[in-house]
């Protein structure tokens, strides 16, 4: 059995959760499911597939810039303990 790659099913599990909000919202303004269902159902599908390539394109340009994040820098300066842990982990690696 094939299975799905993660970043499809990542895109399909937001498609859901899209389309229950979007109904929501939809049904809570319009006061009518008809107009919800067709609002909820239709905007979300077409806002999936942009999410998916959204996704695709940020994972690549990650990956281009190998992002540090600015973050680790303040942690290392700032914890002698955090040092020493990762010295720790890189060796066990």
């Amino acid at each position: 059995m094939m299975r799905m790659p993660l970043s499809l099913m990542k895109t399909s599990t937001y498609a859901v959760m899209h389309m229950t909000v979007a109904i929501m919202v939809a049904y809570a303004l319009s006061g009518s499911w008809k107009i919800a269902l067709a609002i909820g159902l239709i905007e979300p599908c077409v806002q999936t597939v942009f999410y998916y390539f959204h996704e695709r394109a940020w994972h690549r340009a990650e990956g281009r810039m190998k992002v540090r994040d600015h973050h680790d820098g303040v942690i290392d300066s700032t914890s002698p303990f955090t040092k020493l842990l990762e010295r720790l982990l890189r060796h066990k690696h």
